[in-house]
């Protein structure tokens, strides 16, 4: 049991050092000091849990899991995390600082990051899902504070998308830049849809067809009737009646990009706000 106490008032206080460290300001140079970090290029790694993805039979919803046992095993794998980057590196810094392990690993080169995170994500069993989003690299300590938000918005999008699938289990802040800033978007749900998007929304309802569907398709192949229509497994001659159609009953002009920047934008958002 004292060992146990002294090891987690250990944990506790490099995960104090390593908040403070994240957060910048004055006292971070000393505080990277303390951790055993030099004023150099760093990549900050963010890992959590999420509920499973509906497929994984295997997996446990954290829904059913009280949260005890689901402090637990945050723990269990944020200890697992931090064995695996001290084994790539010896400098390499982690801690559990509410529901997400970060690690900061001395590299100049994001891809050994996610090497690292996808490395370990194949070793780890857990009855949730981990993901780890990844940050830019900071030059220095300075900019360590960027690099852990650009993990931190990197980690939203992938608890935005978790079951999905679309973004992996590991991302880079740069690759899913565009996610991050559709989801800060101070857009409220209740707004959407809205306009065309509402209107080819209510039609579908009402018809059973799938003239959302045909627009999203159709602005997602730029514009492309043929690979639209395959992707929807259509003829195109069905998949043209169908977009003028979209035109008719959205009255939407999709020749004007304005239009359909507009259209593109909201379906987006419409698709984040299914995957939360």
């Amino acid at each position: 049991v004292w060992q146990r106490t002294d090891a987690d008032a250990e944990r506790r206080r490099r995960a104090g050092l390593l908040r403070t460290a994240l957060d910048g300001g004055t006292d971070a140079p000393e505080t990277l000091h303390r951790l055993g970090l030099r004023d150099e290029a760093m990549v900050v790694l963010a890992l959590t849990l999420v509920d499973a993805a509906p497929a994984a039979p295997d997996r446990i919803s954290a829904d059913r899991v009280s949260p005890a046992l689901l402090a637990a095993e945050r723990k269990r794998v944020a200890d697992a995390f931090a064995v695996h980057l001290a084994f790539a590196h010896p400098r390499a810094v982690t801690g559990l600082i509410g529901d997400v392990a970060y690690g900061v690993l001395p590299s100049g080169d994001d891809e050994s990051a996610v090497r690292l995170a996808t490395e370990f994500l194949t070793r780890v069993r857990s009855a949730q899902q981990p993901v780890v989003g990844i940050g830019r690299v900071a030059r220095d300590g300075a900019e360590l504070a960027r690099s852990r938000s650009g993990a931190d918005r990197a980690l939203r999008v992938l608890r935005a998308a978790s079951g999905s699938h679309r973004a992996g289990p590991v991302v880079r802040f740069d690759d899913v830049h565009a996610e991050a800033l559709l989801l800060e978007l101070p857009v409220p749900a209740k707004d959407l849809p809205s306009g065309a998007i509402a209107r080819l929304a209510a039609y579908d309802e009402e018809h059973q067809s799938a003239l959302v569907d045909t627009l999203r398709a159709w602005l997602d192949a730029f514009g492309d009737v043929a690979a639209a229509s395959a992707a929807m497994y259509v003829h195109t001659n069905t998949f043209r009646y169908r977009l003028r159609r979209v035109t008719e009953v959205g009255l939407i002009d999709l020749d004007d990009p304005d239009a359909r920047f507009a259209a593109m934008l909201q379906l987006r958002l419409l698709a984040l706000a299914a995957d939360r």
